[in-house]
């Protein structure tokens, strides 16, 4: 069964005030001690400062009667030796009555006493030193007949009683802080059984208090496991869902990339049926001129049906590298140029993701501009060089394809006469595409034909494309 008090501390309307009751007790108590110990301490140095004054008057009367014995040694005997401590009498009793003067300094009483004390000892020194200076004089009679007059001796008296007194009200005070020390130990133990009985209260009031939190906290506890065993199993339920449609969609990503696939070969096999249709027409034809144009045909179809086998599509099944897909275009034109003629290849092309349409078409421009090198910019020779790039110049896509031939460039830039055939008239259509048009001109040696042609619209499109990605991502946008 609780008892009466701890049933009104454990009253829910009552803790409040219980607290506050038990705090206030507490902080009573412990300022009560503190009051009561700094009484103490107080009370001990008045203590040492008592002792300290009955010890220096002491000193005082016992240097006074050293000397009083010096002189009666010296008159007696005449010997020097006795003066000695009445010399280290005189060097100590000045220093001792000022640290006397200096502790009694809070006490009316004493410091009166102290300054008759000073008195007295300055009289009974100035005794003293007139008799021993008589008996130096040779006049011991005279010294002794003072000595034995009763000045002295009642000055020794007098010091002897106001010692005395000085000592009991020294005695009389030690004795009064000595009981209030007594009650200050009595109230100290009330203080502290006090702030004992406090801390109880106020460590029940705590300990419910946590009880109930303890309480709280485990329920909570409770029901967040059971809520998230709940959340775990909707996640693996989610989970398994999410990787479902997952396998789903790569299941449908794996089939529509291979028909794209499937359809760029099929597109592929297609033109180079049409390529060999052309090419069985063109040995039924007799007619130069004819065989020239469908020659051209032949090779364009084929041109085209080799950069749709060669197509790779990327993740997105849009964009397919343009530096990869130029390299198997510039390879075919190797492979088709035959072991006969020795004309190298260099390439440098920038390693970039562009839209299969516009790498398509690059790469038939491309073809274009190789093979009509390769046709007309090395007459009556079997070897040569030609560099092929594609990269970023001056912030914008440029094609350059550049032989060391014959050359053939006009003065302002713009396509010769004599290459009016239908390739460069293709390669124009199919740059309009990109906003450019090819530009001819003299490389930095001097030898040979440099094709330029920069792709402004492209430029812009992969800018475009650059700045949605950014602001996706919330990045800053950076100039291609």
């Amino acid at each position: 069964m609780p008892t009466p008090l701890l049933s009104f501390v454990l009253r829910p309307s009552l803790r409040p005030i219980a607290v506050i009751i038990s705090l206030g007790l507490v902080l009573l108590s412990a300022t009560t001690t503190l009051l009561l110990s700094s009484s103490v301490n107080r009370q001990v140095v008045d203590m040492t400062r008592n002792f300290d004054l009955r010890q220096k008057v002491e000193m005082v009367a016992q240097l006074a009667y050293n000397m009083e014995i010096s002189r009666r040694g010296y008159l007696l005997t005449l010997d020097e030796s006795y003066l000695d401590l009445y010399q280290r009498s005189i060097l100590t009793v000045d220093q001792t009555l000022s640290e006397l003067a200096l502790l009694s300094e809070d006490n009316p009483q004493q410091v009166a006493r102290v300054k008759e004390i000073s008195a007295l000892v300055h009289r009974e020194y100035e005794d003293v030193n007139e008799t021993i200076n008589l008996a130096k004089q040779g006049r011991v009679n005279e010294a002794v007949d003072i000595v034995r007059g009763a000045e002295g001796k009642l000055l020794l008296e007098k010091l002897a009683n106001t010692v005395s007194q000085f000592v009991s009200a020294e005695e009389s005070e030690l004795f009064k802080r000595n009981n209030d020390i007594n009650r200050m130990r009595s109230g100290m133990a009330v203080a502290s059984i006090v702030a004992l009985l406090s801390a109880t209260m106020l460590g029940i009031l705590l300990f419910s208090r946590i009880q109930r939190y303890a309480r709280a906290l485990i329920e909570g506890q409770t029901a967040l496991l059971s809520e998230k065993e709940l959340l775990e199993q909707r996640v693996r339920e989610r989970t398994a869902e999410l990787e479902q449609e997952r396998r789903i969609a790569e299941r449908e990503r794996r089939r529509v990339e291979i028909l794209l696939h499937d359809s760029n070969h099929r597109i592929g096999n297609s033109l180079a049926t049409v390529s060999s249709l052309l090419g069985l027409q063109l040995r039924q034809t007799r007619n130069e001129e004819a065989r020239r144009a469908l020659s051209a045909a032949r090779d364009r179809v084929h041109t085209v049906s080799t950069a749709h086998r060669r197509l790779r599509l990327g993740e997105d099944m849009e964009s397919t590298r343009v530096d990869e897909f130029l390299h198997t275009v510039v390879e075919d034109i190797r492979n088709a140029t035959g072991s006969e003629r020795k004309i190298v290849f260099k390439t440098d092309f920038a390693p970039l993701d562009l839209k299969a349409r516009d790498v398509t078409t690059i790469g038939i421009i491309v073809g274009e501009l190789v093979t009509n090198a390769i046709k007309h910019a090395f007459p009556g020779r079997q070897e040569g060089q030609i560099f092929i790039a594609f990269k970023i110049d001056d912030n914008m896509p440029a094609l350059i394809v550049e032989d060391n031939g014959v050359g053939c460039v006009s003065t302002n830039g713009e396509k010769p006469e004599e290459h009016n055939g239908l390739g460069m008239l293709v390669v124009e259509q199919l740059c309009l595409q990109f906003g450019g048009k090819p530009s001819y001109m003299l490389p930095e040696d001097g030898i040979g034909t440099r094709v330029v042609v920069r792709l402004s619209l492209l430029g812009q499109r992969m800018q475009k494309e650059q700045e949605s990605l950014a602001e996706e991502l919330g990045l800053e946008t950076q100039t291609i």
